[in-house]
């Protein structure tokens, strides 16, 4: 483990299984520090099965239909538990290794990791690296780039479950999320797109405005909720992937007064509301972690684009640079 710190008193632990954001020490509007990302109450338990906690996930975030994809007319079969998706890049996708650790200051560490080629069914040998920064903004920098042998797909994201309220507070229903899309990519039954990208005005997915969590998710008979068990869905930001870096989504916890703005460059972000979490899982504060303890807020390129021919391409190819540059920005309410 490393731990990040800035001038203000904010710290990052980072973790090498995984390349994960371990904890998250920020203050509240009376400068009480509390850990705001869910954790493992020891490091044994990172080890032992996937909770997916603040890791680094890939070749391919989300699921991928048919668990298979075809690049320049050759089919790649993946490595999948169900033998129908493969989900956050294969049973031993990049949240289950060991990254090596390249270098570490106060405030900020760099690590790597080599996929090779055939990994999980990926085509291609992948060099991934991610840069882990804490300034004095009270920003938390995560910066992805990753290069290739020959061509492959590439579809990176970070994965923290965030609670503002502290991890192992409770639900996050009272959180107040803003999301600035004015569209989403509709699932099907495997929780993998249907190529579909319906508006959310006047819906559940509708955040354009700050709403309430839990008020989204006692939407009645919303057939999208039902599917995937709650939030699990890709939003299409309304500024383009050219623009660079610019909002991607405000989280507030009107409790404590912390607010966490998520800033992207890439094209939307996945967001999903713990719903597979059954209380199995002991966090750091030794309380159990239910459905709706966290919120997650994936910044990344669509899901499933290698088998929706209308989805942005996520090819990428030799002599090329993928890059996936993450902002966390701390600050607290006025009230």
């Amino acid at each position: 483990m490393v731990m990040l710190e800035n001038a203000h008193g904010l710290r990052a632990e980072i973790a090498q299984r995984g390349a994960a954001l371990a904890g998250m020490w920020v203050p509240d509007r009376d400068g009480q520090f509390a850990d705001v990302v869910l954790g493992h109450a020891e490091q044994s338990q990172r080890t032992s099965g996937r909770s997916f906690f603040g890791a680094s996930i890939g070749r391919v975030a989300g699921r991928i239909s048919t668990a298979g994809f075809v690049l320049d007319g050759q089919h790649h079969p993946l490595d999948s538990v169900d033998g129908l998706t493969a989900h956050h890049g294969g049973p031993d996708g990049f949240d289950a290794r060991d990254w090596q650790w390249l270098g570490v200051r106060r405030d900020r560490a760099r690590l790597q990791l080599v996929s090779p080629h055939g990994d999980q069914g990926f085509p291609g040998a992948l060099t991934v690296t991610v840069d882990y920064r804490l300034d004095d903004t009270d920003t938390l920098h995560v910066d992805y780039a990753a290069t290739c042998d020959r061509p492959t797909v590439v579809n990176l994201t970070h994965h923290p479950f965030w609670n503002l309220a502290g991890e192992g507070a409770g639900v996050v229903d009272a959180h107040l999320l803003t999301l600035p899309a004015s569209r989403m990519v509709a699932l099907g039954a495997a929780l993998t797109p249907t190529g579909q990208r319906p508006e959310v005005a006047a819906s559940a997915f509708d955040f354009r405005r700050a709403r309430a969590i839990g008020d989204a998710l006692s939407a009645a008979g919303d057939a999208q909720l039902q599917v995937a068990g709650g939030l699990d869905h890709y939003w299409i930001l309304d500024a383009p992937a050219d623009a660079g870096v610019r909002p991607a989504a405000r989280l507030h916890d009107p409790h404590s007064g912390r607010v966490l703005d998520v800033l992207s460059d890439q094209p939307g972000v996945q967001v999903y509301s713990g719903n597979f979490l059954d209380g199995s899982l002991q966090g750091a504060s030794g309380r159990p972690y239910h459905a709706r303890a966290a919120l997650c807020i994936e910044p990344q390129a669509y899901p499933d684009a290698m088998n929706q021919p209308d989805f942005p391409d996520i090819t990428l190819q030799p002599g090329a640079v993928y890059r996936n540059r993450i902002r966390y920005r701390f600050s607290k309410d006025t009230q």
